[in-house]
């Protein structure tokens, strides 16, 4: 995390005349977890984005709260913000869900952090001079520590290891001069 904020920050700021963009990733906004991200054209090949989530919902007793951070650097066949890509990433965050009837968590509490890393592959189409769509396929494998709780009554601390398409996604991308 703090290698890609020394990039963003000391990186010269007229490397490419299309530098900057902004994005969001429509698959997880359809699903209610809104996504914002930036991106920075480091070379003529190469790429570094900064992309969180942060989803605070409460319904009456069901909660599914989260949120991350995930750097990372890309590598572009052509040029950054058109054609193929090959990204590596880390990432990190954390939840607390609880009443939620999917994956085996009903009537259960999972409260805890998450940190991993992965690897995506996509492609960047060019919609018009500031305007693009990115498609990307990814897997991040995630080591999850977590404490989890039964009508409110701790069932101890556990661990859990698991992969998940976290780098997948349909991308509206807005390029900044």
């Amino acid at each position: 995390m703090y290698i890609v904020v020394l990039l963003l920050t000391t990186a010269p700021l007229s490397v490419l005349s299309q530098t900057w963009a902004v994005k969001t990733n429509l698959v997880t906004d359809a699903l209610l977890i809104p996504t914002l991200g930036v991106e920075y054209a480091l070379s003529d090949h190469s790429s570094v984005s900064l992309t969180g989530t942060y989803m605070p919902y409460s319904v009456g007793d069901k909660k599914w709260k989260n949120w991350s951070v995930q750097p990372e650097l890309r590598f572009w066949r052509n040029e950054p913000y058109a054609g193929w890509f090959l990204g590596v990433n880390a990432i990190g965050g954390g939840f607390n869900i609880n009443n939620v009837h999917v994956g085996g968590l009903y009537g259960k509490q999972r409260q805890g952090h998450f940190v991993g890393g992965g690897i995506s592959a996509g492609y960047h189409f060019v919609l018009s001079y500031h305007w693009g769509l990115e498609l990307a396929l990814g897997a991040d494998a995630l080591y999850c520590n977590y404490e989890r709780f039964l009508n409110g009554i701790s069932e101890g601390r556990h661990e859990s290891f698991t992969v998940l398409p976290i780098g997948t996604g349909i991308s509206f991308v807005y390029i900044i001069d």
